[in-house]
C-alpha cells in the first residue's frame, strides 16, 4: 500500500495543477467566443471560423516543443543542468522557426478567407482576426517553451499563475476592445484577435520571469554553442507529436463535416456531444502529462518497478475516472444536453448519442495516458501511427459510407458514426495499451 501511495500521490500532485491549467487554456476560446457572441452573431461566426483555422496550426506547435517535457525531466533528475541548458537553447532555435513559419502561414490563411467563405462580411472579420492572431503566434511559441521546461522540472507554480495572468488579461481586453469604451471604438470580433496578441506578449513575459527564477538551469552561465543539425534533431522527434494531436483534431473536424449532411439539428446535436467530451477529456489529458514526467523520471532512475505501477496506477485511475464520467453522463444525459439548447428535437438527439460518449470517453482517456507512458519513454512514433491507422483508415471511411451513406443500414444516421467512433477508440486503446506495455518491459532489458 505504501508503494502505491508513493506512486499515485505524485502522479495526482502533477495532475491536479495540469488540470487547472487545462481548464484555463480551454476557457480561452470559450471567452472570445462569449465576448464576440454579446456583440453580434456574425462576429461569433467569424471569431469561430478563425480559431478553427489557426488552432490546428498552434497545436501542431504545442506538440513538437511537448518533446521537451520528458528529456528535461531525465536530465533534471540527473542533475544535468548544463545539458538542460543546452537542450533549453535548442527549445529557443525550434521556436524561432516555428514563430517565423507561424506568422507567415497564419496571415496566408488570412487572405484566403474571402475565398473559402461564403459571406463576404464574416469573411472580413474572419481575416481581420486572423490578421491580428498571426503577431500573436511568436509570443504564444516562447510562451509554450518555457511552460514545457517548467513542466519537465515539475514546475508547475509558475505555469498555473501565467494562465491565469493569460486568462484574466485576455477576457478584460476582449470585452474593451471589442466593445469600445472611452475613446476606443468597438471593433467587434477582430478586437478579441487584437487583445489575443497583447494578453500573449504579457503572458509570455510573465512565464519567462517566473520560469527563469524556478528553473535556474535555463539561464546562461556560459557561451555554449548550440549545433543547428542536433536542434532540428529535436524538431524531427517532436514532429510526431504534433501531427498525432492535429490528425485527431482534424479527424473530429471530419466527423462534423460529416454529420451536417444529415440535417441542421444532426449538426447542432453532434456539436454539444463533441463539446461535453471536449471538456470531460481535460483530465485524462492532464493525467497523460503526469504520467510522462513520471516515467522520464524513473527511466532516468532506471527505476523498472517505478515504471511499471506507474503505467498500472495511471491505468486504474483513468478506468475509474472514466467509468464515472459515463455513468453520469449516462444518467444525467439529458439534463446535460438541455443546458445546450432549447430545440426539443436536438435534445433528443444529443441524448441519444450521449451513450455513445460515455463509451467513446472511456477508451479515449485509456489511449490518451497510455500515450504519456510512451512519450515519457521517448517514444513518439507509436501515438502517431495508432491514431493515424484508427482514425483515418478505420473510422473516417467507416463514418462516412456507413454514417453518412448509409451502407449496410436501413438508414443514414449519426448514430453510426459515434458507434463506428466508439470502437475505433477501443481498438486505438487497446493498441496503446499494448504498445506501453511492450516498451516498458523492453526499457528494462535495454537498462540491464
Amino acid at each position: 500500500m505504501k508503494v502505491l501511495d508513493h506512486i499515485s500521490l505524485p502522479i495526482l500532485k502533477l495532475a491536479l495543477p495540469l488540470i487547472l491549467i487545462q481548464l484555463c487554456q480551454a476557457s480561452l476560446g470559450l471567452i472570445n467566443t462569449l465576448v464576440a457572441g454579446k456583440f453580434n452573431y456574425q462576429d461569433l461566426a467569424a471569431i469561430g471560423l478563425g480559431s478553427s483555422i489557426w488552432t490546428p496550426v498552434f497545436i501542431l506547435f504545442t506538440g513538437i516543443l511537448y518533446v521537451l517535457v520528458p528529456k528535461t525531466s531525465m536530465l533534471q533528475q540527473n542533475n544535468e543542468h548544463s545539458k538542460i541548458q543546452y537542450l533549453f537553447q535548442q527549445g529557443k532555435n525550434i521556436s524561432l522557426l516555428l514563430s517565423i513559419f507561424g506568422f507567415v502561414i497564419v496571415h496566408i490563411l488570412a487572405f484566403l478567407c474571402p475565398a473559402i467563405i461564403s459571406d463576404h462580411y464574416v469573411a472580413h472579420i474572419t481575416q481581420n482576426y486572423l490578421h491580428c492572431v498571426a503577431f500573436a503566434i511568436p509570443g504564444l511559441v516562447y510562451m509554450t517553451l518555457y511552460r514545457f521546461m517548467s513542466e519537465g522540472s515539475s514546475q508547475l507554480k509558475p505555469i498555473m499563475l501565467t494562465f491565469i495572468v493569460l486568462l484574466l488579461s485576455d477576457a478584460i481586453l476582449s470585452y474593451l476592445l471589442v466593445n469600445g469604451i472611452g475613446n476606443l471604438p468597438p471593433l467587434g470580433g477582430a478586437g478579441t484577435g487584437l487583445a489575443n496578441v497583447f494578453s500573449a506578449y504579457i503572458a509570455c513575459f510573465v512565464m519567462r520571469y517566473l520560469v527563469r527564477k524556478a528553473v535556474p538551469a535555463i539561464k546562461r552561465d556560459h557561451h555554449q554553442v548550440v549545433s543547428t543539425s542536433e536542434s532540428l534533431q529535436i524538431l524531427k522527434q517532436g514532429l510526431p507529436i504534433g501531427v498525432t494531436l492535429v490528425l485527431q483534431i482534424l479527424a473530429l473536424s471530419t466527423l462534423a463535416f460529416f454529420a451536417s449532411e444529415l440535417g441542421t439539428r444532426t449538426i447542432a446535436a453532434h456539436q454539444i456531444v463533441i463539446n461535453i467530451a471536449m471538456v470531460i477529456i481535460m483530465i485524462p489529458v492532464a493525467i497523460s502529462s503526469a504520467t510522462t514526467i513520471r516515467i522520464a523520471t524513473f527511466s532516468a532512475q532506471r527505476n523498472q518497478k517505478g515504471k511499471q505501477l506507474t503505467g498500472l496506477t495511471v491505468a486504474v485511475i483513468t478506468l475509474c475516472y472514466g467509468m464515472f464520467m459515463a455513468l453520469i453522463l449516462i444518467l444525467c444525459g439529458g439534463q446535460i444536453t438541455a443546458l445546450f439548447s432549447q430545440d426539443e428535437q436536438v435534445i433528443v438527439l444529443a441524448t441519444g448519442l450521449i451513450h455513445y460518449v460515455a463509451i467513446f470517453l472511456i477508451f479515449d482517456a485509456l489511449q490518451t495516458v497510455a500515450a504519456g507512458v510512451l512519450r515519457g519513454l521517448q517514444q513518439f512514433m507509436q501515438p502517431l501511427a495508432v491514431i493515424l491507422f484508427c482514425y483515418w483508415i478505420i473510422i473516417i471511411p467507416l463514418s462516412y459510407f456507413m454514417g453518412v451513406k448509409g451502407w449496410l443500414q436501413i438508414t443514414a444516421n449519426v448514430d453510426i458514426i459515434w458507434q463506428i467512433l466508439a470502437c475505433g477508440m477501443c481498438l486505438a486503446a487497446l493498441a496503446m495499451i499494448i504498445q506501453s506495455y511492450r516498451k516498458v518491459q523492453s526499457s528494462h532489458l535495454v537498462s540491464e
